[in-house]
């Protein structure tokens, strides 16, 4: 009877152990899966995150060709064109006369100076 009930024991034991490593196992087979799905919403966080910033540098890109342009274009006027930035705008008087311009023309005679002299004004002259 020792016998026999000693092989029980050692049955028991064994199942007992059995059990318990199954048991260890499920467990952290099921640590193993949240963890694993708890880095899977941590990837698609951080993939949601380069979506919004790429979308964020594609919009400061657009706005920095935009404010670029300008000292490209005066870049370009200065060094191909030759122009210079204006320190002090001037304004020039246009002074017309009472008559209109294309209702009353006069001949041009050899003593009233020709068509330069109507327009002396332009270039400084009386």
């Amino acid at each position: 009877m020792r016998k026999n009930s000693s092989g029980r024991i050692t049955i028991t034991i064994k199942f007992i152990a059995a059990l318990t490593v199954i048991i260890g196992l499920v467990i952290g087979l099921g640590i193993l899966r949240f963890h694993a799905a708890r880095l899977a919403y941590y990837l698609e966080s951080v993939n949601q995150s380069i979506q919004k910033y790429s979308d964020e540098e594609v919009v400061l890109r657009q706005e920095l060709s935009a404010l670029v342009a300008p000292i490209r274009i005066y870049s370009y006027c200065k060094e191909s064109l030759g122009m210079q930035k204006v320190v002090k705008a001037e304004t020039l008087p246009v002074h017309m006369r009472n008559e209109g311009l294309a209702a009353s023309r006069k001949t041009v005679t050899p003593n009233n100076g020709g068509w330069r002299s109507s327009l002396a004004w332009l270039f400084g002259g009386r």
